[in-house]
């Protein structure tokens, strides 16, 4: 006979089944048109960025998504953004949401 203790221990850890699987997952690139991506002005060319100012003493012309703090895969083309739900960001990219790493 089976106890609650025993199947709650043999069936705890499919619980964290969705959690592991998520990063195997393809990631698909942030669309423009995103409202999340229009609410932080993201731009895949940051000299196409208007309102790129000096922010915690790095110029504005030096602020991409390559040298971001959210941006997960540093020197890549393009990489996983923690602001947009690791969704794909263009490494030479922008956004308002931008942190020295």
């Amino acid at each position: 006979m089976t106890t609650r203790r025993k199947f709650l221990a043999a069936t705890g850890g499919l619980a964290l089944i969705p959690l592991i699987s998520r990063p195997v997952m393809a990631a698909e690139k942030v669309p423009l048109d995103d409202p999340t991506a229009k609410a932080l002005k993201y731009v895949e060319d940051a000299s196409l960025a208007s309102g790129r100012v000096d922010k915690m003493g790095v110029a504005g012309a030096d602020q991409l998504c390559s040298n971001c703090r959210f941006y997960t895969a540093p020197n890549d083309e393009w990489g996983p953004c923690l602001l947009f739900q690791n969704r794909l960001v263009a490494g030479n990219g922008w956004c308002t949401g931008w942190v020295p790493s």
